[in-house]
């Protein structure tokens, strides 16, 4: 038997499957990019903290400054890495997520919902212009700056 959105019962009920697990997906790798800048984000401001406080009364080593400043830039860089990661894992996510919201026709007029979609139409593109991913990154880069400063003033 067909639907009014011309899917079988089988393909109903794959959809009825995967659709909250991908709604899940969506939310758990949004979580996942603020965890990863709330912990590197944490760690740099302890970072800088410890180096502005504890600032040693002879110079230090060249090496050890040129040490300290790559491994703070690669911890930084990875952090960053990590985001990008779980934002393209996200997209895909939202990506599948709104095309099983079509195929349901939340966005249909009518359907659900007398003279209006069951969702408003701008949620199948607003998440493009969403702007956290690189809030996150600059948080991460600009912490990183001041902590490399720190490591270049106090030492």
């Amino acid at each position: 038997m067909e639907t009014t959105t011309g899917l079988r019962e089988e393909q109903l009920e794959v959809l009825r499957v995967l659709y909250p697990w991908y709604k899940e997906e969506v939310f758990r790798r949004r979580e996942q990019m603020m965890r990863l800048t709330a912990f590197a984000s944490a760690f740099l401001v302890l970072l800088l903290v410890t180096i502005l406080a504890l600032a040693t009364p002879h110079p230090v080593d060249l090496t050890v400054r040129i040490f300290a400043m790559t491994g703070t830039a690669i911890f930084s860089a990875l952090f960053v890495y990590l985001i990008l990661q779980q934002r393209n894992r996200h997209r895909v996510a939202k990506q599948t997520l709104i095309e099983m919201e079509r195929i349901l026709g939340l966005y249909e007029e009518g359907l659900y919902l007398v003279g209006t979609a069951l969702y408003p139409m701008d949620w199948q593109t607003a998440w493009l212009n969403d702007r956290s991913v690189t809030i996150y990154n600059t948080v991460i880069a600009a912490l990183t700056v001041l902590v490399i400063a720190a490591m270049l003033i106090r030492w």
